[in-house]
């Protein structure tokens, strides 16, 4: 069962009055690695393709859609994919992005977002936004951990969301 003792917390970082929760004890175990990817990966949920989270989503991403047995998409920040692609802006905890998502594949599918971390929201609301203007045909979030004194599940009211972990 992963739990907080498998996280290193910086205060401060990257900014102050931000506690990080660093997931490289997780990585580094394959075990914990293996535990965490099942924890993400939803039960009976009906999910035809993963999107991974720029950047740490990406991690875990490919692996609970290996698992699922669907393929996997990515949202991006901008400037990192070339083509036809929606774009987002996310305002975060500690600043704000720009995100885009490729369309292709995503119109009547059930997408599973991948993240690690659920804090404000504005992220998973800015990918949110962009599958559904690709057309998905719902979509749900699993989270590693999720800061449960600010607002990010409160924004994502509409959406299922699992986390694995609620600080």
């Amino acid at each position: 069962m992963i739990t907080l003792a498998d996280f290193d917390t910086y205060p401060d970082f990257p900014v102050k009055d931000i506690l990080f929760y660093d997931i490289a004890p997780i990585l580094a175990s394959p075990s914990k690695f293996r535990e965490a990817c099942d924890a993400l990966t939803p039960s009976g949920a009906d999910v035809d393709i993963v999107a991974g989270v720029d950047a740490r989503g990406f991690i875990f991403a490919p692996v609970v859609a290996q698992d699922l047995g669907v393929g996997m998409t990515m949202v991006r920040k901008k400037g990192k994919m070339p083509g036809e692609l929606l774009e987002a802006d996310a305002t975060i905890e500690y600043g704000a992005s720009e995100l885009v998502l490729n369309p292709a594949g995503i119109e009547g599918k059930h997408v599973l977002v991948i993240d690690d971390v659920l804090a404000t929201g504005g992220t998973a609301r800015a990918v949110a936004q962009m599958l559904t203007t690709a057309g998905a045909a719902s979509v749900q979030f699993s989270f590693l951990i999720e800061i449960e004194a600010l607002p990010g599940r409160e924004v994502l009211a509409a959406y299922p969301v699992t986390s694995v972990i609620t600080v």
